[in-house]
Formats: C-alpha cells, sequence, structure tokens
C-alpha cells in the first residue's frame, strides 16, 4: 500500500487466508460457527453482488450484530475491510484492506467491523446468502474518506 502526495491511497488485494482475515471476522469452513446478534433476530435474503469498482470512499458498521456470506455460484469476489477501532470522524483510510475469496469460502463480518457488501469479480455474476440482523438499519454507522484505488 502506498501513499501519493495527492492522499490517494493504492492498496494491492490480498489471498484471503484465516489469519490475515482474522482480525476482521471468520471463514467459516464446514464446522459451526455462533453467531451473536443483541436485539431482535436474523434474516437471510439472497444477494447479487455489484462488479467491483477500483475506487472505495465509504465503508459503514453494525455493531448489533455478525454479518455472515455464503456464495453460492463458486465465483471469486472482493472484501473490503477496516479495523473495529478505527473512529469513523476522522476515519484513517491507511487502515482498509481488500481481500479476494474465490468463491468458495463462507466467512463473516466481526460486530464493529468497517466493511462493504462484498463485490464481483473477474465480470462475475456472484451470489451469496447474506445473513444479518434485522435491526441492522438502526445500527449502522457510516464513514467516508479520501478514495482509496484498488489494485485489481
Amino acid at each position: 500500500m502506498t501513499v501519493e502526495a495527492k492522499q490517494t491511497i493504492k492498496l494491492k488485494v490480498e489471498p484471503m487466508t484465516p489469519e490475515a482475515y482474522a482480525p476482521f471476522g471468520s471463514i467459516v469452513d464446514h464446522g459451526k460457527f455462533q453467531l451473536h446478534c443483541n436485539e431482535g433476530q436474523y434474516t437471510a435474503r439472497l444477494m447479487d453482488l455489484e462488479p467491483a469498482a477500483d475506487r472505495v470512499s465509504r465503508v459503514n458498521r453494525h455493531f448489533d450484530h455478525h454479518q455472515l456470506f455464503v456464495p453460492l455460484t463458486g465465483d471469486p469476489m472482493l472484501l473490503i475491510v477496516a479495523p473495529s477501532h478505527v473512529a469513523a470522524e476522522g476515519f484513517d483510510a491507511s487502515t482498509v484492506r481488500a481481500f479476494r475469496n474465490d468463491g468458495t469460502k463462507a466467512f463473516t463480518f466481526n460486530v464493529g467491523v468497517w466493511h462493504i457488501a462484498p463485490r464481483a469479480l473477474d465480470g462475475t455474476k456472484a451470489q451469496v446468502i447474506n445473513v444479518q440482523g434485522s435491526r441492522y438499519l438502526q445500527h449502522t454507522e457510516y464513514a467516508d474518506f479520501p478514495t482509496v484505488e484498488i489494485e485489481l
């Protein structure tokens, strides 16, 4: 990752390994994962992923639940995340990271982790099941920041 004089951050996409992704969530294997939701209940919906863009300037987070994504089509996807300890005000764009999921790994976003919805890569029509708290709109915070360019 490099910072240019105009304060644009260039970000390389990393492979999604359990170790690299651990600060942001879990890769859910064939085993079990315990989801946490403060109030309400979990809902599940089918999502067609938007194509990945080469820039991002806004993320969001939920304080009340883990969020789970289950790939259905085996298509690769891009995950954009940042640590939960980063404040929304004056958001530090240098903390943003990008991961490539090969489309075979279900994964979570931990409570409070900054993220955007996964994005489809390589021109695919990736689909996922999105499992999240039913009151996510009431428990969502947004952060805007200088543009981060992603080297897809």
